[in-house]
This record gives C-alpha cells, sequence and structure tokens, in this order.
C-alpha cells in the first residue's frame, strides 16, 4: 500500500471574527481530551497536519496575531509541546504558524455553525488498543461456570433443592463489527474518468481573441486600411456604440469587400467582451452564429483555427457532441490540409473526444487504424478513449481485458484515465483485490488528480468489503476524509466512516458517537440521488442501533419509498420491518399486548408483506392475541404463519436479537398449547404436548409447557418439578424469549410458596432474584417480577417473624411505592412494630393507613382491629 493512513484530518477554512480585538482561542479540558475552540468565519485560515506537527496558514496579520499570542499560552501542556511562527518570504504574504505536538497525539476537528466556531480536539492514547481486541475481554475465572441468567450458588442450605445450571464458556462476537451490509450498504458506479484534453480553455475567461488576436491594421497603405484601423482603435478602448457606426459607415463606403470578416470579427468578440465586462460572459447565440459564419467565409486558416477551437469547447461544454464532432472535423481537415501538425494532434483528439462522449465505440476503433491519426496521436491516448467510451456503456469486461492486454506490453508509464477507468472497472466487477491494486498505482503515480479522491474512497470501501483488519479500513477512511478535493466523495467517506464507527460497531464509546456530526451535509448543500439515500439509510440505522424505534418509524414513514426503484426500496422496508418488530417486541415484554398489535395490524402490509417471512414475529404477535384472548386476531395470524411456514425465513437484516429459537416445525402447535391453557383446555394442552413429545422427545420446551400447564392448573408440586428440570439444562434458556423466561422464574417461584416450602422459598427467590437481574429483558419485566416475588417473601418473613422483615418491607415500599401490594406491605410493617412493643412508630403507620382513602376498605378494617387490641391491652395493663 503506497498511501499513508495516519491520523490526518484537514480542516479547510478556518478565520477571523469581524471584531479583531475579540479574543478567538479559547480552550477547555475535559476528560481524556483538550478541546480548543475557534471563534471564526471559514474564510482566511487554512489548518493542517502533518505527523507531529499542525499546520496554519493565513494572509490575514490581525488574525496571525490573535494566534500566536493565545497559542503560545498552549505550550507545554499535555498534548502541545511548542507553538512556532514563520514570516511570510519574500514574493508573498502568507502567515504561518506550527503547533508541534507530543508524542501519540491525535487531532479531531469539526465546525459549528451555530457557534461560528471551529472546535479542534487534541487526545492521547496512552494504550492503544486493537479495534478487534477491545470488545472481547477475557472472561473471569470465576464466570466460566456460571450461566448469566440462572447462577448456582455456593451457599446452599439444608434440604433445598437447587436449581442446577452449568454454563459453557461465552459465545463472544468473531468481531466488534458487524459486517458491511450492516453500515452504509449502498454503492453505486463512478463516472469514467474523460481522457484530458491537451488544450482547452474556460469560455467565462476567454474570447476567440485568445487564439486570433485582433492586429493593428496598415493603415498608411490605403484609406480602407486607415478606417479599419480606426474601428480596431475604437474596439480596444471598448467603445463599442462609435465600433459599431465605424463599421457601419465602412460597409455603406465600401460594401462587402475582403475586410468584411475581419468586421464581423470584432463585433462578435465586442458581444462577449461586453458581457465579461459585466462579470457574466457568457457565449451568446448571436455571436456563436457570427462566428460559424466568420469560419465558413474567413480565407485566413489562422482566424479558422481560432474560431474552430472556441466553437469546439463552447459545444463540449453545451453537450452538444454532434456539433463538436463536426467542427472537430472540420478543423482536423484544415489543419491538415494547411500542414498544421502541432494543431492536428489536438483536432485528432477534440474527434475522439467527441466519438467517445456520444458512445461512438466502433468509430473509435475504426480510426485506431487510421494511418493519419496514428502518426499525429499515440497508441495509448487512442486506447484511453476506447477504455473510456467503454466502461461508460458497462461493459467492464471489455475494459479490463483491453487494460491486460496493454499493460503487459507497456513498460513506461500509463495515462491516468488508463490506470483509473480499469481499477474502477474491477471494482464493478467485484475483483477488489485487483481494484485496489490498480487504484493504488494510481495514487502513486498520480496523487495530485482532481480524482484521487475517489480513488482513495475506493480503495477503503473495497477493503471494507473484503472484511480486512478493522483499524486498517477505519484509517483508509479517515485518510480519504483528510486528502478528499470533493465535497461529494468527502460526505460519502464520511457517512461511511461514522456508519463503521456508531452503526457496526458493538461497543460503541462516547467518541464514536461524536464522529455522527460528520452526518452534517452542510446548508444548502444539493445532494446527489445516491449520496442522499445513503445519508437516510445510514441517519435510519443510527435510531435502531441506539433501539430509538419510535424515532426510526417517524423518520423512515418520512421517506419518499414510493419513489424509489426496488433495489433500494426493499433495503429500507427490510430495515422498516425490524424497527416495527422491536416496538412489537418491546410492547410485549412490557405486557403491553395490545400496542403491540396494533403496531402488527398498522405496519404489517407495509413492512412485513414485502420482506422474508420471519417466525418469531408472528409468534410473539399470536401470543399477544391469545394474552388478550383476541381469538379471531389470533386465528388470522396464525393461519398465515402456517401459510409462510415453507418460505425461506428472514435471515438479514437482524437489527432486533432473536432470543426465542422457535422450530418451524412445530410452532403451530405451540401456539395451539399456549391457547388451549388460556382456554384451560387441559385435555388438549396434555394431547399436543405428547404429541410433540412422540415426535421430537428431545425438544427443549416439553419441560416448559407441561410446568407451564401444571402452573395453570395449580398443580404446584408437579410444576415446581418440571421447572426445575426445564432450568437444570443451560440450552433451554436460548429456547424461549427474555419475557417468558422471567415468567417461569416467578411461576417456579410461586409453585414453591404455594406449597408452603418457606425455607426453600426465601432461598431460591433470593438468589433468583439476583440473577433475573441480569437477564437481557426491558426493566419493567423484571421490575413486575421483582414486585411480586418480594412481596411474596414478606409475608413470609412477617410470617415468621423475621429480623429482617421490617428493613426489607421499608426498601420495598421506597422502591415500589405505587405498587398494589404496599398498603399491605405497611400493614405488616405496622403490625410488626406493634409485635416488638416501637408502638409510636406501630401506632403512626396504622393510622396513616386508616385516614388515606386510597386503601381498600379490607386493609383498613385490620388496621382498626390491631389498634383496638393494642388499646385494650394497654387498658388491661
Amino acid at each position: 500500500m503506497r498511501i499513508k493512513t495516519s491520523h490526518l484530518f484537514t480542516f479547510l477554512f478556518i478565520a477571523f471574527l469581524s471584531n479583531a480585538s475579540a479574543k478567538i482561542v479559547q480552550t477547555e479540558s475535559n476528560e481524556g481530551f483538550f478541546r480548543t475552540k475557534l471563534y471564526a468565519q471559514k474564510e482566511l485560515l487554512k489548518v493542517s497536519k502533518l505527523g507531529n506537527k499542525v499546520t496554519l496558514n493565513t494572509l490575514n496579520n490581525e488574525v496571525y496575531e490573535e494566534l500566536l499570542k493565545d497559542l503560545k499560552k498552549l505550550e507545554n501542556n499535555k498534548f502541545i509541546s511548542k507553538v512556532t511562527n514563520v514570516a511570510p518570504k519574500e514574493g508573498n504574504n502568507l502567515f504561518t504558524l506550527e503547533i508541534i505536538l507530543k508524542k501519540d497525539v491525535e487531532v479531531f476537528s469539526f465546525y459549528k455553525n451555530r457557534d461560528k466556531a471551529y472546535y479542534v480536539d487534541f487526545w492521547k492514547e496512552d494504550k492503544p488498543v486493537s479495534n478487534k481486541l477491545s470488545a472481547i475481554k477475557a472472561p473471569k475465572k470465576a464466570a466460566v461456570k456460571t450461566n448469566p441468567k440462572l447462577v448456582k450458588r455456593e451457599r446452599t442450605p439444608k434440604k433445598v433443592v437447587r436449581v442446577k445450571v452449568v454454563k459453557k464458556a461465552p459465545v463472544l462476537p468473531k468481531s466488534q463489527y458487524r459486517d458491511f451490509r450492516y453500515g452504509a450498504s449502498f454503492i453505486w458506479d463512478y463516472q469514467a474518468l474523460k481522457p484530458k484534453i491537451s488544450k482547452s480553455i474556460r469560455l467565462n475567461r476567454k474570447t476567440p481573441e485568445y487564439f486570433y488576436p485582433i492586429k493593428d491594421r496598415e493603415y498608411e497603405k490605403s484609406e480602407k486600411e486607415a478606417h479599419v484601423q480606426l474601428t480596431v482603435n475604437l474596439y480596444r478602448k471598448k467603445k463599442w456604440g462609435l465600433m459599431y457606426k465605424s463599421i457601419k459607415l465602412y460597409e455603406k463606403k465600401y460594401g462587402d469587400d475582403e475586410n468584411h470578416t475581419i468586421n464581423e470579427y470584432m463585433k462578435a468578440n465586442a458581444l462577449l467582451r461586453e458581457s465579461r465586462d459585466l462579470d457574466d460572459l457568457k457565449p451568446t447565440e448571436t455571436a456563436i452564429t457570427m462566428f460559424t459564419n466568420i469560419a465558413e467565409k474567413s480565407q485566413q486558416y489562422d482566424m479558422r483555427k481560432g474560431i474552430f477551437k472556441y466553437l469546439i469547447q463552447y459545444y463540449v461544454e453545451q453537450g452538444d457532441n454532434i456539433r463538436a464532432m463536426k467542427y472537430a472535423k472540420r478543423f482536423f481537415a484544415d489543419a491538415k490540409e494547411n500542414f498544421d501538425y502541432e494543431e492536428l494532434e489536438y483536432a485528432a483528439e477534440l474527434i475522439l473526444h467527441s466519438l467517445a462522449r456520444i458512445n461512438q465505440i466502433e468509430k473509435i476503433q475504426e480510426l485506431m487504424t487510421d494511418k493519419t491519426l496514428l502518426k499525429v496521436i499515440s497508441k495509448q491516448k487512442m486506447l484511453a478513449y476506447e477504455i473510456f467510451t467503454l466502461l461508460k456503456l458497462g461493459n467492464e469486461e471489455r475494459v479490463i481485458k483491453e487494460f491486460e492486454k496493454f499493460a503487459k506490453t507497456t513498460k513506461g508509464s500509463i495515462l491516468p484515465s488508463i490506470y483509473y477507468n480499469a481499477a474502477e472497472a474491477y471494482f464493478r466487477q467485484a475483483n477488489y483485490k485487483k481494484a485496489i491494486q490498480i487504484y493504488d498505482e494510481f495514487l502513486a503515480k498520480y496523487s495530485y488528480h482532481t480524482n484521487s479522491s475517489h480513488a482513495r474512497l475506493r480503495i477503503a470501501l473495497a477493503s471494507d468489503i473484503l472484511g480486512k483488519d478493522d483499524k486498517v479500513v477505519l484509517e483508509l477512511y479517515k485518510n480519504t476524509i483528510n486528502r478528499s478535493q470533493d465535497k461529494n466523495v468527502s460526505l460519502e467517506a464520511r457517512i461511511r466512516y461514522v456508519a463503521f464507527r456508531t452503526i457496526r460497531n458493538r461497543k460503541v464509546e462516547k467518541d464514536d458517537l461524536e464522529t455522527r456530526i460528520f452526518l452534517d451535509k452542510g446548508e444548502n448543500t444539493k445532494l446527489s440521488s445516491d449520496l442522499e439515500r445513503l445519508l437516510w439509510l445510514t441517519r435510519l440505522r443510527t435510531f435502531i442501533v441506539d433501539k430509538d424505534y419510535e424515532k426510526a418509524l417517524t423518520f423512515l414513514t418520512a421517506l419518499p419509498l414510493s419513489a424509489m426503484k426496488p433495489l433500494y426500496k426493499k433495503v429500507f422496508e427490510g430495515d422498516g420491518a425490524e424497527v416495527v418488530y422491536g416496538i412489537i417486541k418491546k410492547n410485549y415484554e412490557q405486557g403491553n399486548y395490545g400496542k403491540a398489535i396494533r403496531a402488527w395490524e398498522i405496519y404489517k402490509e407495509v413492512y412485513f408483506e414485502k420482506v422474508a417471512a420471519d417466525t418469531e414475529i408472528q409468534f410473539i404477535v399470536a401470543k399477544s392475541y391469545i394474552n388478550l384472548g383476541l381469538w379471531e386476531g389470533f386465528q388470522r395470524t396464525y393461519k398465515k404463519m402456517v401459510e409462510r411456514q415453507d418460505e425461506k425465513t428472514r435471515s438479514f437484516p437482524l437489527w432486533v436479537d432473536r432470543l426465542a429459537k422457535t422450530d418451524k416445525s412445530v410452532i403451530g402447535k405451540e401456539l395451539q398449547i399456549l391457547r388451549n391453557i388460556k382456554l384451560k383446555n387441559w385435555t388438549s394442552v396434555d394431547s399436543i404436548v405428547a404429541d410433540i413429545a412422540k415426535t421430537y422427545p428431545k425438544y427443549p420446551k416439553l419441560n416448559f409447557f407441561r410446568a407451564l400447564s401444571q402452573f395453570n392448573r395449580k398443580e404446584y408440586s408437579n410444576a415446581e418439578k418440571e421447572y426445575e428440570k426445564f432450568f437444570s439444562t443451560n440450552t433451554n434458556f436460548q429456547a424461549i424469549d427474555g419475557k417468558d423466561l422471567v415468567d417461569s422464574v416467578q411461576n417456579y417461584i410461586e409453585s414453591i410458596y404455594e406449597q408452603s416450602k418457606y425455607t426453600k422459598f426465601l432461598d431460591v427467590s433470593d438468589a433468583l432474584l439476583r440473577d433475573a437481574s441480569k437477564f437481557a429483558v426491558d426493566k419493567s419485566v423484571f421490575s413486575n417480577m421483582a414486585e411480586r416475588v418480594k412481596y411474596l417473601r414478606l409475608e413470609v418473613l412477617f410470617s415468621k417473624q423475621n429480623p429482617n422483615a421490617l428493613t426489607d418491607a421499608d426498601q420495598f415500599v421506597k422502591e415500589f411505592a405505587k405498587s398494589t401490594y404496599v398498603n399491605r406491605i405497611k400493614f405488616l410493617l405496622g403490625r410488626e412494630n406493634l409485635r416488638i412493643n416501637n408502638l409510636k412508630k406501630g401506632e403512626e403507620i396504622l393510622n396513616k393507613l386508616i385516614g388515606d382513602k386510597n386503601v381498600a376498605d379490607y386493609i383498613k378494617e385490620q388496621a382498626r382491629a390491631e389498634l383496638t387490641l393494642l388499646n385494650l391491652k394497654k387498658r388491661t395493663l
């Protein structure tokens, strides 16, 4: 690799505030980095970094003086070693400041339009870590034999049956980053690079006079020549009105003679120069028509040559390739007839250029055998036009064939367009390794070329697709950002860089998220449709990985999907299905089954019907219908799911974790089990479970369904045993979703409680509450389970007069202030305080319950009874 991938961010223009006396440098220290704010417009200052040196160049003396004064104060801090200044050299007024950085200091900057300030951050990584390894921490020895969901405790009370679980070593991701498809995945063809024409002009700065100057006449020779000289003098003095009058007088006196063409030539040039004086030099149709007529009539080759060169350039820029070809041919024939071999090469090149623009590959190949053209133009340049045209036509295979044949026989330098177009052909053919090689050769020889930015981005993108080392790919994107001269390439590189660091990254840090400012395309910036789509996709996916599904859905709904081609639309619909599934799953786990169903009904035709089937989504929706007892909706979903059972299951994109490993062959039976449990059809439940056990005797959910059925039948002893069988196999935890897992833990604990096995209940509930807090479920799901279990624990602790009851009860009241059990716990708390003779506190708690209108009547009656007994006891004493 010839290009360097060092940390290099090029900051393009910063400037001085309108008030020169204001302080333009402000600093602030943050954890891990040092920030310098330069309050300025984007005009007068250029900042760049190379190696350990940051260079600031400005043409403004006031900016220079202010920066020097403020930056000198930063010397010898943790990041900056020294600040030096270089005075302007003779012949220019360029002021330079150099900031010498300390070892391993990185630089990152961005501009805030709102603050009119450039932010430059310095930071230092004392212990750099590989991007791949940083997410893979060696597990602690103590964790190797534990399960993240249910953990076997070291402390086991006597005669208590424990949930025995053995955990395998954690399966860690192979890479810290998701694969390329999960980032900014849209790729499009870059335009073929036109071979550079050796001679061309800028029409907004030149007129045909640039090629054929208007010379003085031999005015002493005759009155005619003296009159023409007068016209020339008026032309040079820009006295256009008098010039026109002079020409009109000449034509009236001498008619259409040999000086007619020079007079017309001056008139046509005057039209253009008059526009240029108004800072709006645009070739007018009138002037172009006049030049065309002059070229037809002029007897002077030099005049015709100048006009032809101008007209060709004009029609090239207008995109009128037919007329450009017409005048290129005339120019070629004229130059050949006048033995002007210097211009003959240029004319031949213009012919090839015009043919390439109109995709005439056959004609170009025909000209490659023309003996006259071969004498004036190199074979390599002719090949360059052939390759350019082939790539424009999308014939990448021919481009590669012609390039490889040429490269074998050529030892000298190769034109930049040949390198670039061949590399692009390899890229389009997905031969990324070869594309990187040829792009690299292009950059090694032509790093200054305007398309070098495109080449650098292609190298980064190809390396990304090939799955090269993450740090290398990130550096390649960063290098493209630093050195890009093309705003579109720069934005594309920034988008892909942000996607890599904040979307594909499984372990996003704060400094990663700060790079999302790169997604700001700038004000009044019109993007190509390709870049616009890429930016939309990346913004959408930032919301998805942040699990902000509602915001993602709002953003997605605002996109013009109906106007997109099916190829692009499909990508957004796939992401849309995942976004809605995220909303459905979140509401399902929180027990908001109605909201889950509503999201499904609204968006199932918008997204889900347009992507591949997904068993788990339909399974969760069907379970939501069951839990609400909406049997018609269940039957509709169940039928649709069975119909799509044989379809290929969607495997991409999968933004939302799939925790339930539901077997497609028995998914229908599982739903029927859940349905019949809800309807209390126990015979049907037993029959379906037995059928599954017969066909799939090792099916992991068998014990789960048996336990669930027995718990709902209030057969708590059998439910306890079946849950313990289910929990004893670690792979079973992956067979059910997070909510079912939490519900199973709660049902198991309640089964023990209902059997009055209080010693076991207290121990198991304490252990499993700690374990369940680590489950990968919504916090509200665990909170609901913890509320119920902690309430039951307090009932047992108070009944056993356990000294921990008071502390645990106080904590419950604080933690679950809005719980339906809180008043019952307050009653128990008051009664217990009376029992231990803490009469003042006990009476206070019970009196508050009696006076609270929101407390149930039966609890008030119990409180009054306790206070009555207390008063009777006091009177007796």
